[in-house]
């Protein structure tokens, strides 16, 4: 390395790692017109507006624990005298924050689940019922914290795609040509520079090299190699292929391809705000309706003279009492936990109660095609001759001139022979252009391997109108041609398939593979519609075009998806997938690739069918008790069986969802 290089794009003092911190800042989450990119599943507070993070969440976990040992201590025959303190003391610390933010709510006319919870505690040390009310305060900070921890630790910034685009570039000092490795958000256009074999490429840049082979499959998705000719644009984030590549940058380090899909995963993220819960919708029409007839109760008889001061307020208070919420408040966030939990258990991780809902209604299924409806390994679809040659003649030679190689293609073509049982001679030269192929040389035999440009720059006369992936010529003269294919996975017909039955009225693939590919995998598949030749951000456009028509769901596994995953109702991630595409989805398929799907889906429909059916139980129950309560025929039991009873018979038709199988 050079230590006396002058040109004002070249930096030769010890490389800082400032960039480093710029990295981690630029995946930060952010605030965009009130929608926060945390995905708050709580319906208030965020990280972006005051929330917890994962450490704090955990103390705030430990006190809970603390206050319920001691709230334990109330049941203890020699402390029954000081059972009431005991419990007001465990509710303050536990419930504080709750408790504070429900009447603050209050006071400005904010109806959440939060005032909800603190009326019910109020109101049930009212009565005298303070181990219920300590009961509630408890499990129901203890469900927010818990839920709250989920989210922080399923939400994090999506560094992992910082991998796609390196730190440093090597640049070609002008004055004497030596590289010096710099940091890559230094280096400004027209800037040229080197990378090297197995290296990804730091900034979108122009050939200056004859040719490169270069793998995209982190902007595209597609295993194939592509072929770039000299003066074509080099994608950041592409990894050099064959020889090292001389280039000449383009765009700045902020403006790159691999940057732009940073950037849409976390613009998608931020536009697709957290849905909020079915109990906080609920409950905004409910409390404040609750109050006001509670007020009614106590007032209008009064007024009328129908009853006294303390007749007045026991019917309110029992029609409080009987209008309590722990049942909506216990019940339906655990409908949602048990759920989740035994999607779990088979293998689909959701994660937030809110794709439930979503889940449950979802219209169109989108698959990304290479590594979700194929394996992205590559295979040989088939061998085309010409006169005079056999397929086992082809194999044989392009499997012995690949034999060194660990390019894909040649991996595949090598383990074809090897399938076939056909030996290959060894060559005994073998000469390698870059980009291009080899030439081969067996005894008195020559042999070129490689693709078109290959054979026309060797003069070598090719059929018309083929499209093959490797071909063949021998002593100069065509011998025939290799068509590889991807494999598609054997479940993905029928997930389809079930997936129609559970109501996904449309399927469709997108891919950035070419039309031919897309349309023979769609129809092997059963996929109904497909997309083909797509970058990145056409994906992004035709998720968001798809959307229209209803929720959507889609299912990839690799870094470039994760923009479409973002940007989707419902992004599902396959386990085996990278880890940004794991952290930009919403469900994660963990076992079964994607016949996990399906599973979600259905899971997500028995959630909420349980909440709909505990819903309607609980409020028929209550709407009763209620009016019986008002014109005082509800005693207290009776109030508190709307409350407790019905509480406890949710809460158990609620957790028959930890025994769902799949």
């Amino acid at each position: 390395m050079s230590e006396h290089c002058h040109d004002e794009h070249c930096s030769c003092h010890e490389h800082e790692h400032h960039h480093h911190e710029h990295e981690h800042h630029h995946h930060e989450h952010h605030c965009h017109d009130g929608h926060c990119s945390c995905h708050d599943h709580c319906g208030h507070s965020c990280a972006c507006h005051g929330g917890k993070d994962s450490a704090e969440i955990k103390k705030e976990l430990i006190i809970i624990g603390i206050c319920a040992a001691f709230f334990a201590l109330s049941f203890i025959p020699v402390l029954k005298p000081f059972a009431f303190f005991i419990c007001l003391t465990a509710t303050l610390v536990a419930g504080r924050e709750v408790l504070k933010e429900g009447f603050e709510d209050l006071l400005h006319f904010h109806f959440g689940e939060e005032t909800l919870m603190s009326i019910a505690v109020v109101a049930a040390f009212i009565i005298g019922e303070y181990v219920e009310g300590t009961m509630v305060a408890l499990l129901f900070t203890f469900g927010e914290n818990l839920e709250g921890l989920a989210v922080d630790r399923s939400k994090k910034n999506i560094a992992a795609l910082a991998d796609i685009r390196p730190d440093t570039a090597n640049i070609i000092c002008p004055n004497d040509g030596d590289i010096e490795s710099v940091p890559a958000e230094s280096v400004e256009i027209g800037t040229e520079i080197i990378v090297k074999v197995g290296e990804r490429v730091p900034l979108d840049c122009r050939v200056l090299s004859e040719s490169v082979m270069a793998d995209a499959s982190a902007l595209t998705g597609e295993s194939l190699p592509v072929h770039i000719e000299k003066g074509e644009i080099l994608k950041a984030g592409c990894v050099v292929l064959g020889s090292p590549v001389h280039c000449e940058t383009v765009s700045g380090y902020g403006d790159s391809a691999a940057a732009r899909i940073i950037e849409m995963v976390e613009g998608a993220a931020a536009k697709k705000g957290a849905t909020e819960k079915f109990i906080t919708r609920f409950s905004e029409i409910y409390t404040p309706i609750v109050i006001v007839l509670a007020a009614l109760v106590f007032i209008v008889p009064m007024i009328f003279g129908w009853l006294s001061a303390s007749e007045s307020a026991h019917r309110a208070l029992v029609f409080l009492v009987s209008s309590c919420p722990c049942a909506l408040v216990l019940s339906i966030p655990l409908a949602y936990f048990a759920g989740i939990g035994s999607a779990s258990k088979s293998g689909v991780i959701i994660k937030g109660s809110e794709y439930c809902e979503r889940l449950a209604n979802v219209k169109n299924a989108v698959f990304d095609k290479t590594g979700t409806l194929t394996s992205g390994i590559l295979r040989v679809a088939k061998i085309e001759t010409a006169e005079g040659f056999s397929e086992e003649d082809v194999l044989r030679y392009a499997a012995s001139a690949e034999a060194l190689s660990d390019h894909p293609i040649a991996k595949c073509v090598v383990a074809e022979a090897e399938k076939r049982g056909i030996e290959s001679p060894a060559a005994d030269k073998i000469n390698e252009i870059a980009g291009e192929g080899v030439t081969v040389s067996f005894g008195d035999k020559a042999v070129v391997c490689g693709n078109k440009k290959l054979f026309e720059h060797m003069s070598i006369v090719l059929p018309k109108n083929t499209g093959a992936s490797l071909y063949i010529a021998i002593d100069s003269v065509y011998a025939g041609e290799i068509f590889l294919e991807d494999t598609i996975r054997p479940e993905a017909k029928e997930t389809a398939e079930e997936l129609l039955s559970l109501g996904v009225e449309h399927s469709f693939m997108l891919t950035g593979d070419n039309e031919h590919a897309a349309e023979k995998i769609a129809k092997e598949c059963g996929i109904e519609g497909y997309f083909a030749s797509l970058m990145p951000e056409d994906k992004v456009s035709r998720i968001e075009e798809i959307k229209k028509s209803g929720v959507t769901v889609f299912t990839g596994d690799g870094i470039n998806d994760a923009p479409v995953l973002a940007a989707a109702d419902i992004g599902a991630a396959m386990g085996m997938g990278t880890d940004a595409a794991i952290e930009s989805a919403d469900i994660v398929l963990m076992k079964g690739g994607i016949s996990a799907l399906p599973k979600a889906i259905s899971i997500s429909k028995k959630i909420m069918n349980c909440v709909r059916q505990n819903v309607i139980f609980i409020m028929a129950v209550k709407v009763v008790v209620l009016i019986l309560g008002a014109l005082g025929y509800a005693p207290i039991w009776l109030a508190v069986f709307a409350d407790v009873g019905v509480c406890l018979l949710t809460v158990l038709w609620s957790l028959r969802l930890l025994r769902i199988k799949l």
